[in-house]
């Protein structure tokens, strides 16, 4: 049963709740299911990284994604490489669609593009995957269909490559500076954003068009932890009388931001996503709320650099 509204995932004509959960922590299939029955669609999934998590909720993406499914339409499936290659698209490509049992995807992702990463050559080959390609029939005709009849397959195909293997093609970007110069080109970003680290309220959103018809889809994540750090454990020296922001309370935060499509969650139970639809039920923050969270994130960010200036302790020898 859904129990919030549907928001547009910015220009690629997609609708999404405002949580999405990837399976990086190793949620189970069942528990999948259980988020899809409670209103959230959108679904994140990584054929190289952290494979092994992610395996634990195929399953459940064959059942809602799979050839033939009757819920396919409504659900959003986006897929991650940290490969980027160009070279090694087809062989990715083979890796999801085979595990995955799918027609197509809804947004496939280059994940983790840095300052080093040369994203023309990526963005070029993965647009070809969205029309009538002679790159998308050859995938179409030998590698993505292996098990089905000739037939079958060219009359299925002729539908399918009306609209290509892929609807949407996002970017993982830990550069602000790479997505700023190539946020006109891709139909999704990713991006980190939490109440420690909210640089892109300066390094992008100003450079946005402020028109979901015009400006890409944003998916933030890290919302509630940065790199080791979960916000849910109070800082050293933070008072005991002062109130510490749940999980929960980091997701409102972040969708208190119009700009802000939709959260990447990584929740392990249905208990967790429980508890983070419930606090979705309470709308965006107030003001009050809503600063308190910044003043916390600010005092965060000097717990961390003061813990990164410590020297190492060397462990003694047995």
């Amino acid at each position: 049963m859904r129990r919030f509204a549907m928001r547009p995932l910015g220009k690629t004509g997609l609708e999404v709740s405002p949580l999405g959960i990837g399976g990086g922590s190793g949620i189970s299939s069942a528990d999948l299911l259980y988020a899809f029955d409670h209103g959230i669609n959108y679904f994140f999934f990584s054929s190289d990284m952290h494979h092994c998590n992610y395996q634990k909720s195929a399953e459940a993406l064959r059942t809602l994604c799979g050839q033939g499914s009757a819920l396919r339409d409504k659900v959003v499936l986006a897929t991650v490489s940290y490969l980027n290659s160009p070279e090694k698209l087809p062989g990715i490509l083979v890796d999801q669609f085979s595990e995955l049992g799918i027609d197509y995807i809804d947004v496939f992702h280059w994940g983790w593009v840095t300052d080093e990463v040369d994203l023309l050559p990526l963005l070029k080959t993965a647009h070809q995957l969205k029309e009538e390609t002679p790159f998308v029939r050859e995938m179409r005709k030998f590698q993505l269909v292996p098990q089905r009849q000739q037939e079958q397959a060219a009359a299925i195909n002729e539908t399918l490559l009306k609209s290509g293997l892929v609807r949407a093609i996002g970017t993982s970007f830990h550069s602000r500076t790479v997505a700023r110069r190539w946020m006109r080109n891709v139909d999704v970003m990713m991006l980190r954003y939490n109440i420690v680290r909210r640089d892109i309220e300066e390094a992008i959103v100003p450079f946005l068009y402020g028109e979901k018809e015009r400006d890409p889809g944003i998916v933030v994540f890290n919302v509630a932890h940065e790199g080791p750090f979960s916000f849910a454990i109070p800082p050293k020296g933070y008072p005991s009388n002062q109130p510490v922001p749940s999980i929960p309370d980091c997701y409102r935060f972040a969708l208190s931001h119009p700009w802000v499509d939709l959260v990447l969650t990584g929740p392990t139970s249905r208990k967790e996503i429980d508890l983070a639809l419930a606090a979705i039920e309470q709308g965006p923050l107030d003001m009050s709320e809503y600063q308190a969270l910044r003043h916390y994130g600010d005092l965060y960010r000097q717990h961390i650099a003061g813990q990164s200036r410590q020297p190492e302790q060397t462990a003694a020898a047995p």
